[in-house]
């Protein structure tokens, strides 16, 4: 097969291959064999697509497209009214599956890899939802069903196919016999694992070296369910405080600043006193830290910061009503050096060194030999207004987007409220096809005002029980949403309470998950309006709520 023969069908088909099966060597066969005989732009394209997403991380392009903007679409080219989609979306727990099912077979000329690519980033510039819609359509008007399922799921975002972009890259080293490392390097330091896989076949993927103000993944860390489980290998970790703000990497050369959150996005401009200080510091490099809200010497509340996000050219008013600032912990680039691939020791020592010119804040580290060592420096952090607790190995190198042992955050949930259920919703991935995402309420005299949405904490038995209990009480559907009668509690655990304008309650829980059914209660016995007040009162400090 050469690759102008190649089609989006052919990796439409691919991905379907590939989420028949269940082993990962399979899965990554499956996709090298895609890409092997690919080229130039396809070759670009293609591994972007299979991936999950249609542009390059660097590019922070999006094609903004809500589940009702694809409905509609779909409705208009396969002819079946919005509630069959709906109920078949429903049933089956996917949009882009149930309308593969209902899309006849086209004919015709086929889409072309670089025709979706195109595609998608003309829909990336429209802005209005019916524009949206009639390009979209025209894209399906042209798909097999096959191809339909499959465009449908990366505009909804995420194919679900049990493959990610680290399988993408182990599918690269394969089909173009390239080191699996080099191949990881090459896709952190160009941001884009298109260009990734067109240097792996031409063998020059050593020729990509790390570029500031590209923004690439973030080190994630595993959670710790019990602190008993880390105690034997305490020796070996670094302890920090775990801040209750927003990730950012901090890019500096010269004057010019740049921040980039977890999603990628340049934030530079929402936070333009950190761009100011920074800039102010001497040296080029790249930190990874925390955007936090600062007030008297120390972290304030994520609450106030969250005023702060997504406002793209803060007031002065704003400015002066909740400054902010960076807190740096981890030194990736400097003076032109990459330090990916150093140990953390290597990096603190670094940081360190740029820290005593100031511009940023330097993250305080502390050690513990034991849980009642651990336990007590989690209430410290606790009392300086941060999260919990991050173990950081001093040996490990900084794997962008990636999650493993080498980082481990705690954290304990705050306190627990009983709520009942008003809504719930088909899960993604895995639970597919099952009630997984409930919304619950707390109550408000006779009442039930909601108060947040929670995706995990039962088992899928569970789940798969509360479903058919679900389907029993459903009093109304409102697109994938299924109303359900006020009757199944649960306690939900949570890190702290916000007020918020998305629920009538006034509030949201932040970080909730299911800590338990509580079939032993009724609705009348969850908590009340007046109890998150007080909770909230407590947990902020904020007293001006009337209870």
């Amino acid at each position: 097969m050469t690759s102008e023969h190649v089609t989006y069908g052919h990796l439409a088909r691919s991905l379907a291959a590939v989420s028949a099966q269940r082993g990962k060597l399979a899965k990554i066969q499956i996709l090298a064999a895609a890409l092997a005989p690919l080229r130039g732009d396809e070759l670009v394209v293609a591994a972007r697509l299979l991936s999950g997403s249609p542009f390059a991380e660097w590019e922070q392009t999006v094609t903004s497209v809500g589940w009702a903007t694809l409905a509609r679409a779909a409705s208009a080219v396969t002819g079946w009214d919005l509630e069959t989609i709906g109920a078949s979306a429903r049933a089956i727990g996917d949009l882009g599956e149930a309308v593969s099912l209902l899309l006849e077979r086209r004919s015709g000329e086929p889409l072309s890899i670089v025709e979706v690519d195109s595609a998608l980033r003309r829909l990336s510039n429209k802005r209005k939802a019916v524009e949206k819609q009639t390009a979209i359509e025209e894209l399906l008007r042209r798909a097999e069903p096959v191809e339909a399922r499959y465009l449908l799921k990366t505009l909804s975002g995420g194919l679900r196919v049990g493959a990610d972009t680290t399988t993408v890259e182990e599918a690269i080293a394969a089909a173009f016999d390239a080191d699996r490392e080099a191949v990881a390097r090459a896709r952190r330091d160009s941001g884009d694992i298109g260009e990734t896989a067109v240097a792996a076949r031409e063998r020059r993927l050593a020729d990509i070296h790390f570029r500031l103000f590209h923004p690439i993944g973030f080190m994630l860390a595993s959670p710790i369910d019990d602190p008993a489980e880390i105690e034997p290998e305490l020796a070996t970790y670094a302890v920090e405080d775990k801040f209750d703000g927003i990730r950012a990497h901090a890019h500096k050369s010269g004057e010019r600043v740049a921040l980039f959150s977890r999603t990628l996005d340049d934030v530079t401009a929402q936070f333009p006193e950190i761009a100011v200080r920074l800039a102010e510091a001497p040296g080029e490099f790249l930190l990874d830290g925390e955007v936090v809200s600062w007030s008297g010497g120390r972290a304030d509340s994520f609450f106030k910061l969250q005023r702060r996000l997504g406002r793209k050219a803060p007031g002065a008013e704003l400015l002066e009503e909740i400054p902010v600032a960076f807190i740096a912990y981890d030194c990736l680039a400097s003076g032109g050096t990459p330090l990916f691939e150093e140990p953390w020791l290597r990096r603190r020592a670094e940081l360190d060194r740029l820290a005593q010119s100031g511009g940023f804040l330097l993250s305080a580290v502390a050690s513990a030999g034991s849980v009642v060592e651990m336990e007590e420096l989690f209430a410290a952090a606790r009392a300086r207004g941060n999260e919990g607790l991050m173990f950081k190995r001093t040996d490990s190198a900084y794997q962008a987007g990636k999650r493993g042992r080498a980082w481990r955050k705690w954290k304990k949930a705050t306190a627990t409220l009983d709520v009942v259920v008003t809504a719930v919703e088909q899960g993604h991935g895995k639970r597919a096809g099952m009630l997984s995402d409930y919304t619950f309420a707390v109550r408000d005299g006779d009442a039930f005002l909601n108060i947040g949405k929670a995706y995990s904490g039962l088992t899928d038995e569970e789940i798969r029980t509360m479903g058919s209990r679900f389907r029993k009480i459903t009093i109304g559907r409102y697109g994938p949403v299924r109303a359900v009668a006020p009757e199944v509690v649960l306690e939900v655990a949570f890190d702290t309470i916000q007020k918020s304008s998305r629920h009538k309650s006034g509030f949201a829980l932040r970080f909730p998950r299911i800590a338990r059914l509580r079939p032993d209660k009724t609705p009348a016995d969850v908590n009340t309006l007046d109890d998150v007040k007080e909770l909230y009162a407590k947990l902020t400090g904020d007293t001006a709520i009337s209870i």
